[in-house]
């Protein structure tokens, strides 16, 4: 491999060509201010594949199906964490899952982290859930997480945390940790075996249709959608919309909004919503 210099550089042109290619193969939309970031990302890789130019980069992306997975799994931004975002755990306790028992049916739940990342909130959704299975005679669960980077789908499925992403969780619900992840600082923590057994994971660009899966729910949809033009994002709800029961509950980040979409749900509090027709019971 020849010895690349770092300072590569990117034309507008080549900015441009990768912005689409992106875009096309993810649905996201990196901004036009952003291309120093995108340089920052890429210019590894072209050193690891021996490439001298982002031009011929972007010639062995047309070429190259395994490269354009790799592509996605470097321009992607995945940061996230156990219990991130303690009131959104609150309302999926204290209010959405009352509702679902109080139904009475013994019937699965069903839930999609639909940007699941490096896997901590499909885990902490596990850990939760399988509380409730310990407690809630005929209750079971499954969890789904999905995303468009094959890169941190192994680590969830791996599912092995320390440090920060574990730290609120631990911190804050002590006792479920305890019960539900086992490992050790040095080592690190996983769930325990019936958690593990309820998850899931694949791969999954939000700009096509889920298929193969029953109605969930519950969808984690956090901290993704800033990441996609409002008609794309009207495409990845309508997605979701069609995939969600009527008595469904929708989660999304808490810089993100609804507001001025079309989507077919309703707020019922901030960064909580509820499809627009849903049915009386909380168990249509």
């Amino acid at each position: 491999m020849r010895n690349q210099s770092t300072d590569i550089t990117m034309s507008d042109d080549d900015f441009s060509k990768l912005r689409a290619i992106v875009h096309r193969n993810t649905g996201i939309t990196i901004g036009e201010t952003r291309k120093t970031m995108l340089v920052s990302r890429l210019r590894r890789r072209l050193r690891e594949v021996d490439e001298p130019s982002f031009a011929a980069y972007i010639t062995r992306l047309s070429k190259d199906p395994g490269e354009m997975q790799e592509l996605t799994d470097r321009v992607t931004t995945n940061e996230t964490y156990f219990y991130r975002t303690p009131r959104v755990w609150n309302y999926f306790q204290e209010v959405f899952l009352p509702e679902f028992h109080a139904v009475g049916e013994n019937r699965r739940m069903r839930v999609w982290s639909a940007a699941a990342s490096t896997g901590e909130e499909a885990h902490t959704i596990g850990a939760i859930l399988e509380q409730q299975r310990l407690t809630k005679p005929g209750f079971d669960y499954s969890v789904l997480g999905t995303d468009v980077s094959s890169r941190v789908l192994e680590v969830a499925q791996k599912g092995v945390y320390n440090g920060r992403s574990i730290a609120r969780f631990r911190k804050e619900r002590p006792e479920l940790f305890a019960s539900h992840m086992a490992g050790s600082d040095a080592d690190g923590y996983k769930a325990v075996p019936p958690v593990r057994a309820r998850l899931k994971f694949k791969l999954h660009n939000l700009l096509e249709r889920l298929g193969g899966t029953s109605p969930f729910d519950v969808v984690f949809l956090r901290n993704v959608l800033i990441y996609f033009t409002d008609e794309d994002q009207e495409t990845i709800l309508r997605h979701v919309r069609d995939l969600i029961r009527p008595d469904g509950v929708l989660f999304i980040g808490e810089s993100e909004t609804l507001n001025n979409l079309s989507t077919g749900f309703e707020q019922v509090a901030p960064i909580i919503y509820r499809p627009v027709t849903r049915a009386g019971g909380p168990c249509a």
